[in-house]
């Protein structure tokens, strides 16, 4: 039996410790049990908090804990679920937490978060020069509290060996599900994810999800240009004569638009090609060449370096690694 730690915080989402502590305790039991097979439990699932005591989800669910983190002395893998918004108030409270997490790293253990639970996580300092994802939302917050960290904010699940990381809420049931699969095996996980009516394979939180968090603001004229460039993006797009149609000089308008949304005009013009980009490598059929064009570049070879660029994969590399179905790699 694997052992399995969820490392619960106050004022976290609910799901995140519950839909977890499900997919791990019914792998090996409920798809069996529906088709007459001998039960195979796969997992034994304990509930932490830092201190033992309960704590309460954000819609006020109290989550009572199986035990305090210092009585657990063995681990496969941990999962620091959902803190809600508050990550520096959550940093205060996890502090013990973070040098617990860092031992049983040492001693072997996969690490793991889930949507802002993310925090706990990066406090260890593991996740440094690393790729890591939480939800869409929280992107900026994590940005400028943990710089050294490459946030992906479209992927729902990223591996980094024994780091894996997960998107918001429910990407909880995702990132357990791909820890089943490696740990158990692809069959397993698929058997676990079908008895529990799961979907497998996910891969992304939303269409253009690595955008959406320059979209939380609330200027409109900067929305409305953004509306526009979110349906003209693959056309010739000219910045200049965008800003004077929505009464803008050009240096007012870079300025606004970076104040706004955090990114300058051209790089959300750049950053929407790419995301688009990205749901035509994972279909089979296109070829590079005619996904530059249909994305708005007009060659092949400048595509790659801004594809590049934002990704940090060639076209071909990342056709490679997200065009097969899988469990989010």
């Amino acid at each position: 039996m694997k052992e399995i730690v969820l490392l619960a915080l106050e004022n976290g989402i609910a799901s995140t410790v519950v839909g977890p502590l499900e997919v791990f305790a019914y792998t090996g039991g409920m798809w069996n049990y529906l088709t007459g097979e001998p039960l195979q439990p796969q997992f034994r699932v304990r509930v932490a908090t830092v201190d033992g005591a309960p704590v309460r989800s954000r819609t006020g669910l109290p989550i009572q804990p199986d035990c305090a983190i210092g009585e657990v002395t063995k681990a496969d893998a941990i999962l620091v679920t959902s803190c809600g918004e508050d990550v520096e108030g959550t940093i205060r409270a996890a502090t013990p937490a973070v040098d617990w997490l860092r031992r049983h790293y040492q001693k072997g253990a996969t690490l793991g978060s889930i949507c802002s639970g993310l925090a706990v996580l990066a406090m260890t300092g593991l996740l440094d020069g690393k790729r890591a994802t939480t939800h869409w939302g929280m992107i900026e917050v994590f940005r400028r509290r943990f710089p050294a960290i490459r946030l992906l904010p479209d992927q729902i699940v990223v591996d980094e060996g024994r780091l894996v990381t997960g998107g918001g809420g429910y990407a909880g049931n995702d990132l357990s599900l791909y820890l089943v699969e490696k740990m158990c095996g692809k069959l397993m996980a698929k058997q676990c994810a079908d008895a529990m009516l799961l979907e497998t394979g996910r891969q992304l939180q939303a269409r253009f999800a690595g955008v959406l968090h320059h979209r939380m603001h609330l200027d409109e004229r900067v929305q409305r240009v953004q509306d526009w460039l979110d349906r003209h993006y693959m056309e010739e797009v000219n910045l200049d004569e965008l800003a004077v149609r929505h009464n803008m000089s050009p240096r007012n308008f870079i300025r606004r638009f970076k104040s706004a949304s955090g990114e300058t005009p051209l790089n959300y013009l750049q950053k929407l090609r790419v995301e688009a980009a990205k749901r035509l490598l994972e279909k089979p059929g296109l070829r590079v060449d005619a996904i530059a064009g249909k994305v708005g570049y007009r060659t092949e070879a400048h595509f790659r370096q801004l594809f590049k660029r934002y990704t940090s994969y060639t076209p071909a590399a990342y056709r490679s690694r997200y065009a097969v179905a899988g469990m989010g790699r």
